[in-house]
């Protein structure tokens, strides 16, 4: 049998050894108390190691889920999706990283709020402005347009974008060169600070049209652009010109030949025979007549371009009317000897309307029959009854115009230069009657007859009865 021993000497004093104490203990009872030992270790061991994995398994669970919904959340933000906020949870560290990302989110999404509605807001002011607006980069491609630049340059928004400006607005080219590459506003703009140059576009419907391009600064690597169609007022102008010129030669014609008349009447009032004078007296009346009736028509314009054009109702004879209108045209018609026939019913219905303002349609109108028709012919004037209506009309024997049936003789300053047969003229009075019948709540239309003669046709309402 295995055993452990241990011993001890005793000495004397002397040094001299005189006992030995030795101790014995067999091995198995010490192994098995030794592995008793060892297995309670052990065992003690494989419960602490459990107990630190299923520690670390709860506390990676606490931090790594919290992780997980936080990465999630930082995916949602950097995707664009700001509208679920981030849970606050986990360890300390980890909830005030939650709530740093939850501070975040809050801050982004007011300021996408602030973004969208300054956006919506440059949106409505851009789609609200009568000019057109586009934005270029630095190789002046354009990055925006309006959708008012789109309308006048006749393209899509869409189909211009991404290519060159030039290209989409197609400036008229000068002395062989596109402006693009002589004197463009938006490169002249980023040295200046700003520029403006007016340019004559050759757009899709092929009618050139002039523009204003006002060019700012670049900000941000854009640039731009404002655009303004120039095209109808550069007409405006043109007409008004010619307007001023006309109406100096209208009213130098007439003043001309009475400031003659009257020279005449002052050298020769003693000797001169009675015929003639009576003759130059008709001469200063005529002169009179066609200036009054010229003020009148540019005094009628001025109200309607203003909306001044009032209408006093009452209850018309549309036969007195034209007597009214004979009386004040009876001179031009005398002196190109022009017959009047007048040929309305006596039991014409009345009208509603504006005494005043219809003796001006059919001054107008015979005016402008005593001018186109011939000399020594006839001017008829002639009205019926319809149902609710009075339809009256002013028939010459002149060659009309080309295109009569249309509308555009009716339109402001227009003048038929090659189809008069005197000049003269502002282009208003055909107008001025459109104008005054609109007013009245009727029409007015203009046709050749099978007769081979011009006729302007008035149609206006009758007089309602009171039941």
């Amino acid at each position: 049998e295995s055993l452990y021993s241990s011993s001890f000497p005793i000495f004397t004093s002397a040094g001299e050894a005189v006992a030995l104490l030795e101790a014995r203990l067999p091995t198995r009872d010490l192994d098995a108390s030794v592995g008793s030992l060892v297995q309670r270790l052990l065992v003690t061991a494989i419960v602490l190691g459990a107990l630190a994995v299923l520690a670390g398994i709860i506390l990676g669970q606490q931090i790594a889920g919290p992780l997980s919904t936080l990465t999630d959340a930082a995916v949602r933000l950097g995707q664009g999706d700001f509208s679920t906020s981030i849970p606050v949870g986990g360890t300390a560290e980890v909830g005030k990283l939650a709530r740093t990302m939850e501070d975040m989110r809050s801050n982004l999404v007011e300021l996408t709020g602030t973004l969208r509605r300054r956006e919506a807001e440059a949106q409505a002011v851009l789609g609200g402005v009568v000019e057109g607006v586009y934005a270029v980069d630095r190789s002046r491609v354009i990055r925006y347009l309006n959708p008012q630049a789109a309308r006048l340059l006749g393209v899509k928004p869409e189909d211009a974008l991404g290519r060159f400006c030039g290209d989409v607005l197609k400036p008229c080219a000068e002395n062989g060169h596109r402006p693009c590459d002589t004197r463009c506003p938006i490169v002249r703009a980023r040295s200046e600070g700003t520029a403006q140059a007016t340019e004559s576009l050759n757009l899709s419907d092929g009618a050139p049209r002039t523009t204003i391009i006002t060019s700012a600064a670049p900000v941000d690597e854009l640039q731009v652009q404002v655009i303004r169609d120039e095209t109808e007022l550069e007409g405006v102008r043109r007409a008004r010109d010619s307007v001023l010129v006309n109406i100096s030669h209208e009213f130098r014609t007439p003043l001309a030949a009475q400031l003659a008349s009257i020279e005449l009447l002052r050298e020769g009032i003693d000797r001169m025979p009675r015929e003639q004078q009576k003759e130059l007296v008709l001469s200063l009346e005529r002169g009179t007549l066609r200036l009054t009736r010229l003020i009148d028509n540019l005094l009628e314009s001025v109200r309607i371009e203003s909306g001044q054009l009032g209408i006093r109702r009452q209850s018309v004879a549309l036969d007195e009317i034209v007597e009214d209108a004979e009386a004040l045209i009876g001179a031009l018609l005398k002196q190109r000897r022009q017959k009047l026939e007048v040929a309305i019913p006596e039991d014409l219905p009345r009208v509603d309307g504006d005494g005043p303002r219809l003796t001006q349609v059919f001054v107008n109108l015979l005016a402008n029959a005593s001018k186109f028709a011939p000399e020594d012919s006839t001017v008829r004037i002639g009205a019926e009854a319809g149902e609710g209506f009075v339809q009256a009309w002013v028939e010459d024997e002149g060659p009309g115009v080309p295109h009569i049936e249309g509308r555009s003789i009716f339109e402001r300053f227009h003048r038929g230069v090659d189809e008069e047969p005197e000049p003269g003229g502002l282009g208003l009075g055909l107008w001025i009657v459109k104008s005054i019948v609109d007013r009245h709540g009727g029409t007015i239309a203009a046709r050749r007859t099978a007769q081979e003669r011009t006729r302007f046709e008035v149609t206006l309402p009758t007089q309602q009865q009171d039941e």
